[in-house]
């Protein structure tokens, strides 16, 4: 009884060290690395849309962000990147919002098959690619920036962290941990395997 006791407790301590250092790992990876830089697109991975046609508060929040770097020429291009996860499309929605804005067709780059971080990348890089795209400015909420990071990296693509700015619409201390989770598993690429079972990659 007293060994599992210990066993229980070790785990325990490991689990607390590994999610300390992934929450570490968030906030130094999420900083914002963003002024005055340049890059070859603005990166802008999706949130599910639910009721009306149109982004919620923290999908808006990432579009905003988007356009400000855009209008600032710090990229000629928009990526955007999301599936059916939700009542609509989610590029489609990004898409319709940023031409209301003032964002030209022929500026945007838009993936819609997507429906996880890991696939935003697998499904983007080779549009990315073959418009000659290296760099990116990534924008999204300052502690989904790491699991973005990670996941472009992989696919070939550098990346410089853009936080979409004001305030999310859902609790933070629910997704801080969520990410606090995942990103090691995708440090590692442990997620890998079930993209491809899911995607056919």
């Amino acid at each position: 009884m007293k060994r599992r006791l210990k066993l229980i407790r070790a785990a325990c301590m490991v689990l607390a060290l590994c999610f300390a250092a992934s929450t570490l790992a968030l906030v130094s990876m999420g900083a914002d690395e963003s002024e005055g830089a340049k890059a070859d697109c603005i990166f802008v991975p999706g949130m599910a849309v639910y009721g009306e046609r149109k982004p919620g508060v923290g999908l808006q929040a990432r579009l905003e962000r988007a356009l400000e770097l855009w209008k600032e020429k710090r990229a000629p291009l928009i990526v955007v990147s999301g599936g059916n996860k939700g009542n609509f499309n989610e590029s489609e929605v990004m898409v319709e919002w940023l031409r209301d804005h003032g964002v030209p067709g022929d500026a945007i780059i838009a993936e819609s098959r997507s429906r996880s971080t890991r696939e935003n990348a697998i499904y983007s890089a080779p549009l990315m690619h073959q418009r000659g795209i290296k760099r990116a400015l990534i924008v999204s909420q300052n502690m989904h920036l790491p699991r973005v990071q990670i996941c472009l990296h992989d696919e070939g693509i550098e990346t410089i962290n853009a936080p979409s700015k004001g305030t999310p619409s859902f609790d933070v201390v629910i997704p801080f941990a969520r990410e606090a989770l995942l990103m090691p598993l995708h440090a590692v690429r442990a997620d890998r395997p079930f993209v491809a079972v899911a995607s056919g990659h």
